[in-house]
């Protein structure tokens, strides 16, 4: 594997960080309505450069990535619904994981 450590640029990442970059100062002060966007671009420009690594067979971490994947799809589809005073949604969106009986 490469020296990149492309897991560690996911971690932590939910909406909460989203929401914390349009509104760095909080919800009483301005608003920087493109700065999640702008994140969540180059988070996808990451996973590119990721994939790519993964196909051409310098990187074996596949699950990984599909964990930061799955990270910045809920993340950003948490946000996208977001407002201050609207409703109250599940986090995650996904469903618990079972664990199937041996």
């Amino acid at each position: 594997m490469t020296g990149i450590d492309f897991p560690a640029r996911f971690a932590g990442l939910d909406s909460d960080v989203l929401f914390g970059l349009e509104y760095p100062e909080g919800t009483d002060g301005p608003s920087d309505c493109d700065a999640p966007q702008e994140y969540v671009e180059q988070l996808l420009v990451v996973l590119a450069d990721w994939r790519a690594r993964l196909l051409d067979g310098t990187r074996s971490d596949a699950d990984a990535y599909r964990s930061a994947l799955d990270s910045v799809r809920e993340a950003w589809l948490q946000y996208s619904f977001r407002w201050i005073g609207g409703p109250a949604l599940p986090y995650p969106f996904d469903l618990p994981r079972t664990v199937r009986p041996a």
